[in-house]
């Protein structure tokens, strides 16, 4: 398998960074040299994947209580007739 370099300085080890660009409303990681800190590549400061799984079981949670609401409604609605 081959070593993955620098294309500046020719070392072979990276590393991760979190960044806060200016006029930039998110962070990101920056993949850089750890020798010459030359950046190599990018990536997201969260997760999606995983920002998104866990957004879709508060939707879940959040779908059961409004059938848990719905059915409590009909009961109404059936005692009143």
């Amino acid at each position: 398998m081959a070593l993955s370099v620098c294309p500046k300085c020719e070392n072979h080890n990276f590393e991760m960074v979190e960044v806060e660009p200016e006029n930039w409303r998110f962070k990101i990681m920056f993949v850089q040299c750890t020798s010459c800190g030359t950046v190599v590549g990018t990536m997201d400061y969260f997760n999606l994947s995983t920002l998104i799984h866990e957004l879709e079981e508060k939707v879940e949670i959040i779908e059961t209580k409004l059938e848990d609401i719905e059915y409590e409604i009909g009961k109404i609605k059936n005692n009143k007739k």
